[in-house]
């Protein structure tokens, strides 16, 4: 009922969110046209390297090794309290990424997760315990990336370790409280918890690379960690945003702002 009522808000505000979502995307668009028009630069006079299509390549068989992760992820996630195939847990995992495209803050992903398991409640935990896990990860790597664009702008030092008090303290109550909801609705055993773990982190060291790839086959003379960062603070804008289109405008414009002054 809960659940129920949560959709029909949002509903009844689309308007208001449609708004912003428009609003960022033009905002980054233009500033990825400003960018562009201060270099001179065009799409079409753009040089791709050499091994273009070979990491094109990677890249994809990278994207269904992520998706298989998640899938996985999901599956173990929901067994102790309903049984569901390798198939549909697939399913479930390309439909939220299509929903996606036209939801804010990534809730099509929650929507498609629990719209076909029996009881809801247990599904809702168990897809908040992923995205947390995930966000864990989002948060520490996005303070690094944060961190690291201070520095490159010269911002106040204390600006920095206010970043990482912030983030400390995210992480105190995330350890304090979280587990009390989670568990509340579903039983894990220290195992089952210890295999989502690393199947998130794994599945996010795939997404990373993925990235790192795409970014050194066109910026091979920046560090690797300089890169890492780089894609820590462009996951964290992206998990904060309410945005559509997947993205599109976003990505493009916060890793922009990262480089410029590199």
């Amino acid at each position: 009922m809960q659940i129920k009522d949560n959709l029909s808000n949002y509903l009844q505000n689309r308007w208001i969110i449609g708004i912003l979502k428009t609003v960022f995307l033009v905002g980054c668009l233009w500033f990825l046209y400003q960018k562009l028009e201060e270099r001179s630069l065009s799409i079409s006079n753009i040089d791709l390297p050499s091994n273009f299509g070979w990491v094109m390549v990677l890249v994809c068989l990278l994207m269904i090794v992520n998706w298989y992760l998640e899938a996985l992820r999901w599956k173990l996630s929901i067994q102790s309290f309903e049984a569901i195939t390798i198939n549909e847990a697939w399913k479930a995992v390309l439909a939220g990424l299509a929903l996606n495209w036209v939801l804010p803050f990534t809730s099509g992903d929650l929507i498609a997760r629990i719209a076909k398991q029996q009881d809801k409640y247990k599904a809702t935990s168990a897809a908040i315990l992923n995205r947390s896990i995930m966000l864990f990860f989002t948060l520490v790597l996005g303070g690094f990336g944060a961190s690291k664009m201070m520095i490159s702008y010269d911002w106040n030092e204390w600006m920095i370790v206010l970043l990482f008090l912030l983030l400390s303290l995210i992480v105190i109550l995330v350890r304090r409280y979280f587990p009390r909801f989670i568990f509340y609705y579903q039983k894990l055993s220290s195992g089952e918890l210890a295999w989502i773990i690393t199947i998130s982190m794994a599945r996010y060291l795939v997404f990373i690379f993925q990235f790192y790839l795409l970014l050194n086959l066109f910026l091979p003379y920046l560090r690797p960690p300089t890169l890492v960062a780089g894609i820590g603070w462009i996951f964290l804008i992206r998990s904060l945003l309410p945005l559509f289109f997947g993205g599109i405008g976003v990505r493009e414009a916060s890793g922009v702002l990262f480089l410029n002054p590199i």
